[in-house]
């Protein structure tokens, strides 16, 4: 799909912010921080095998948390005690929940500790798209509501995200950092960017606007909201 751009002469379009979550909303990489601690050494073998392109990430996500020896509470434990929201996250969150502006994370991460996340931050209500889990006892089973045919990458597809937002009329403004982030970028209206998909967007000579907190989406929404 194409972007669809403001035109100043026309009605704008109503903002909705996206944003991936491993090192974008988070600091840091939050599904790592639960595998260097539970995961033993078999992790790091199916690490390497990733990103040596020998298997994708929903199989490495899924060979990495199978070698895991902790149930949910340990790792949701783990994940409040450890885990860091990018400074002025929960700004956005409540200034998005004031002005009636769509906040949505989409990630191709596990549900449980996204949720430790908004559980510890009091924002609970905030949509987030992600793969699903089950635990009966502690092995864990995976499953993808938000997978598509059509995407080049197994799991959750962040494009459909996207899509569901561009579908109701709003324009879209995407945070990410990643490989995964590429494509969701590239229908997005405005692009936060750092780490890979920084570079990515440099190397094609591409619009974006650097993310080192969420005070530039704010400052982005603060003008959107001034016309």
């Amino acid at each position: 799909m194409e972007n669809i751009g403001l035109d100043c002469n026309k009605r704008k379009s109503r903002p909705a912010v996206i944003c991936d979550f491993d090192d974008t909303t988070m600091l840091e990489n939050v599904a790592e921080i639960i595998l260097k601690e539970f995961g033993g050494d078999e992790w790091e073998v199916y690490r390497k095998q990733h990103s040596l392109k020998m298997i994708g990430l929903k199989e490495y996500q899924e060979l990495a948390f199978k070698s895991v020896h902790a149930d949910v509470t340990q790792m949701k434990a783990i994940v409040k005690q450890r885990a860091n929201l990018r400074p002025y996250f929960k700004t956005l969150f409540d200034y998005c929940e004031n002005h009636d502006i769509p906040l949505a994370i989409a990630t191709l991460g596990l549900d449980f500790y996204v949720e430790a996340v908004l559980e510890r931050e009091g924002m609970e209500t905030l949509q987030h798209y992600s793969a699903k889990t089950q635990f009966i006892g502690n092995q864990m089973q995976f499953s993808y509501p938000y997978a598509s045919d059509r995407c080049w990458q197994t799991g959750n597809c962040k494009c459909a995200v996207i899509h569901k937002y561009r579908s109701l009329g709003y324009s879209i403004l995407f945070a990410g950092d990643g490989n995964s982030d590429i494509c969701p970028a590239d229908k997005a209206d405005t692009v936060f960017a750092h780490r890979f998909l920084e570079q990515n967007y440099q190397s094609r000579g591409l619009s974006y606007i650097p993310l080192t907190d969420f005070a530039q989406v704010l400052c982005k929404l603060h003008k959107s909201q001034s016309y």
